[in-house]
């Protein structure tokens, strides 16, 4: 991802400092997960997000590296406890915190992971009150999308609640939430005004929206070469994502029961994914998707637009959303 490149250097030489200071050390029990998941690749996208943000407002960027380095430790904090949730066994190409060490190590190390990100806003004194209510405001949110993302997957797909709503509320608190708090956070120490910081928060939550879009859209019709996941692997462990919640929708009620036979059936991976792409094909799934995250990303582009900069400082955060929309199918 390009237009986070220039970023990724700045802050993956703060994440390693960060980790060699002596109050990280020891219990080694404790800290070596927390090295592993934090330095474990990742493009660092949320606190580039921060660093972008705050250089549109100011020249000295460099002073949000502390926020940013907060929300991206924040961000892995909640990626150990969701690979427990998902019972993952790979992040990042590596085995997950869990797989690696065990279950009480990885959710003890999380929740070393979430306080240290909270330790590292000390260093943003200035702000502090206002970031801390945003952290806050966001950490709260994504664990309530994380549930409602519970809640889904253990529901049956006919039941009324399984709305198209209810899944875009979802993937809105689990996922975009953080990326607009970034961007929020870096506008606010870059000393952007309120309405200049809300358009950022709301251009977070459109392209973050716009991106789980896709990805179940790339999960389904995507290139493995470049997606870099195996296609289709939604539909074989019963995903509920919007394209098949896009599909009940739109189904009579006895087409409905049979295709939710079909997606919770046990036929081979190839046979599966087979016919239940023939299902969406047959009901241009694939094109209305499309159209959705389309209209995430005007929406988005939409408040780049109305920000009351030079359109040359809003460059990155279009490359962003450029690098975003390019991804292949």
């Amino acid at each position: 991802m390009q237009s986070v490149a220039p970023f990724q250097e700045i802050i993956n030489t703060e994440i390693h400092r960060r980790l060699a200071l002596p109050q990280f050390q020891e219990p080694k029990g404790l800290y070596a997960p927390c090295e592993y998941i934090l330095k474990n690749g990742g493009k660092r996208v949320r606190a580039s997000l921060v660093l972008m943000a705050a250089k549109m407002f100011c020249h000295d960027y460099h002073k949000a590296l502390p926020v940013a380095l907060a929300f991206e430790t924040f961000h892995n904090f909640t990626l150990i406890h969701d690979d427990i949730m998902d019972n993952a066994d790979v992040r990042r190409g590596q085995p997950t915190v869990h797989v690696k060490w065990n279950t009480n190590t990885a959710i003890l190390s999380g929740d070393a992971v979430m306080i240290m990100a909270y330790s590292f806003f000390e260093d943003a004194k200035d702000f502090v009150p206002s970031l801390f209510s945003l952290l806050n405001k966001t950490a709260l949110e994504v664990c309530e999308g994380q549930q409602y993302d519970i809640d889904l997957e253990l529901a049956d797909l006919h039941e009324p609640w399984v709305t198209e709503d209810v899944y875009l509320t979802m993937i809105k608190l689990k996922t975009s939430v953080l990326i607009a708090a970034c961007l929020k956070a870096g506008a606010i120490i870059g000393g952007a005004n309120s309405y200049d910081a809300e358009l950022l928060y709301q251009f977070g939550i459109n392209v973050g929206i716009a991106f789980q879009l896709q990805d179940d859209l790339l999960d389904t019709y995507g290139n493995y070469e470049t997606f870099g996941k195996k296609i289709g692997g939604d539909i074989a462990v019963n995903k509920k994502t919007y394209l098949v919640i896009k599909t009940l929708e739109l189904l009579d009620s006895k087409s409905k029961q049979e295709f939710c036979s079909l997606y919770s059936s046990s036929y081979s991976y190839q046979d599966k994914y087979e016919k239940v792409l023939s299902i969406f094909d047959s009901l241009n799934i694939k094109q209305i998707t499309q159209q959705k995250v389309d209209s995430y990303f005007k929406q988005a582009q939409e408040c780049l637009e109305l920000l009351h900069i030079d359109t040359a400082l809003k460059t990155n955060l279009y490359e962003f959303m450029n690098d975003l929309q390019n991804r292949a199918y």
